[in-house]
C-alpha cells in the first residue's frame, strides 16, 4: 500500500489495486504565500555556509597547488544547493519554517523536511558524511519523512542519488522503504501530485524489491503506476533518473540501465524537484543518503594545464589537449572519490590533491597558488 505525503501531514486514501507501499510520497500542497515565506527562510538559514562539499579554498594539492571550482556544473541556472551535495558538513538543529509544517536543515540551504510522521516523530539530520532520514516510532499505517528541494531543476539535467543500503526489518509484518524521487515543481501551485520514483522496499524476513513507477493526478485523485519491480539484494545504491516528464523515463542503478521507456503518458510538468525519503509501517526505520547532485553535463574537466599534462583519478587518466584534460564520466554515473593527481610534462613527481568527491559535470581550474573558489 502507498499513502501520499502532504505538507498538512494528512495521509491520502489508498489507490485502487495497490496492496502495499511502492515507496514514494512527498508532495507540497500548502498555500503559495506560505511557500514563498518558507523558501526565503530556508535559504537564509543556510546561506552563510557552503551547502555541499565545497571549501572556500578549493581542493588543496601538494606544493601549494589548488583546484578551483570553475563556474557551475549545470545549465539554466541550477542552484548550487543541488550540485555535488556530499553531506560533508554536520547539520544543526532543524528550524521551523513560519507558515508551514516544514523544517529547514541548516546549513543545507534549499532543502526542507516534512512528512506524515510529523516533526515530533521523525528526523532528518546530517552527520558523518550521511543524511539520515528516520521515522522514530512504529505505527500501524505508513508514515513517511522526507527532505525535498525548494527550487526547480531543468528537465535537461539528470537527478543523481547516492544512498546506503537500507537496514533489515526485524518486526514481524513490518515494512521499510528508502525512496528517491523527482516531482513537478508546480505542485505547490496546482495541487497536482505528479512524480517519478525509485525505491527499495524491505520486508520482515529479508525480502527486498527495487521498484520504479510514477504518480499522476490531482490530490486524492492521483493514481500510482508501477513500471518495474524486481527482487533485490542489500548494498549501496547509486541511482540516476532522467525524464522529460511526458513520455521518456530512464533509470540507471549502480551504473547500469535499469528501466527505459519513451512511450509513457506521464504528464509531469517540468521543471522538477528531487526528494529523499524514508517510509515505514509497523517499525521505526532509518535510511541514509551519501550524496545528491543535479548533473547537467558529463565528465570532469581540469583547465589551465599545459598540453601533455596527465590527470589521474582512481583507474582513470587523461592527457591535456588545448589547455584542459577531460576525465570521462557520464551524466548517469555516480561520483568518484579519491586523490586526483596532475603530472605536467617534465615534472618528476605529480601534484597530489587531497581526497575529494568528484561528480559528473564538475569543472576545475588548476592553480599553482592557493586561490578562493570562484
Amino acid at each position: 500500500m502507498h499513502r501520499f505525503e502532504r505538507r498538512s501531514q494528512t495521509a491520502k486514501p489508498r489507490s485502487r489495486g495497490v496492496t502495499r507501499s511502492w515507496g514514494w510520497s512527498s508532495v507540497r500542497v500548502y498555500p503559495f504565500v506560505a511557500v514563498a515565506a518558507a523558501v526565503g527562510l530556508v535559504v537564509s538559514a543556510g546561506s552563510s555556509a557552503q551547502p555541499a562539499r565545497s571549501a572556500a579554498t578549493g581542493v588543496i594539492g601538494s606544493g601549494g597547488a589548488t583546484l578551483v571550482a570553475a563556474g557551475t556544473s549545470g545549465r539554466s541556472g541550477v542552484s548550487p544547493a543541488y550540485r555535488d551535495v556530499s553531506f560533508a558538513t554536520a547539520s544543526r538543529r532543524p528550524v521551523a519554517i513560519q507558515g508551514s509544517t516544514s523544517l529547514a536543515i541548516p546549513p543545507y540551504s534549499g532543502w526542507e523536511a516534512n512528512g506524515s510522521a510529523g516533526g515530533a516523530n521523525a528526523v532528518a539530520s546530517v552527520s558523518g558524511g550521511r543524511l539520515r532520514v528516520a521515522v522514530v516510532h512504529r505505527a500501524a499505517r505508513y508514515w513517511g519523512w522526507f527532505l525535498t528541494a525548494t527550487a526547480p531543476t531543468p528537465a535537461a539535467c539528470v537527478f543523481n542519488f547516492a544512498a546506503g543500503s537500507p537496514p533489515a526489518v526485524t518486526v514481524p509484518g513490518a515494512h521499510g522503504e528508502l525512496v528517491m524521487a523527482v516531482q513537478t515543481s508546480d505542485t505547490i501551485v496546482t495541487g497536482d501530485i505528479d512524480y517519478v520514483v525509485v525505491a527499495e522496499n524491505v520486508d520482515a524476513g529479508g525480502a527486498r524489491h527495487l521498484v520504479v513507477g510514477y504518480s499522476l493526478g490531482h490530490l486524492a485523485r492521483a493514481q500510482e503506476h508501477l513500471l518495474k519491480s524486481v527482487a533485490w539484494q542489500p548494498g549501496p545504491l547509486q541511482v540516476a533518473i532522467s525524464t522529460n516528464g511526458t513520455n521518456r523515463l530512464e533509470v540507471w542503478v549502480n551504473g547500469q540501465i535499469f528501466y527505459r521507456s519513451t512511450s509513457l503518458d506521464m504528464g509531469i510538468v517540468a521543471p522538477f524537484e528531487p526528494y529523499l525519503e524514508v517510509q515505514a509501517q509497523g517499525t521505526p526505520y532509518t535510511v541514509s543518503f551519501s550524496g545528491y547532485s543535479s548533473v547537467c553535463r558529463p565528465d570532469v574537466v581540469v583547465d589551465n594545464l599545459p598540453t601533455g599534462s596527465v590527470v589521474s583519478l582512481g583507474s582513470q587518466s587523461a592527457v591535456a589537449e588545448g589547455g584542459h584534460a577531460t576525465l570521462p564520466l557520464p551524466e548517469t554515473s555516480g561520483p568518484v572519490s579519491g586523490r586526483l593527481e596532475v603530472r605536467k610534462p617534465g615534472q618528476r613527481a605529480p601534484v597530489v590533491f587531497a581526497a575529494h568527491t568528484y561528480w559528473p559535470g564538475d569543472r576545475y581550474t588548476y592553480r599553482s597558488a592557493r586561490l578562493s573558489r570562484s
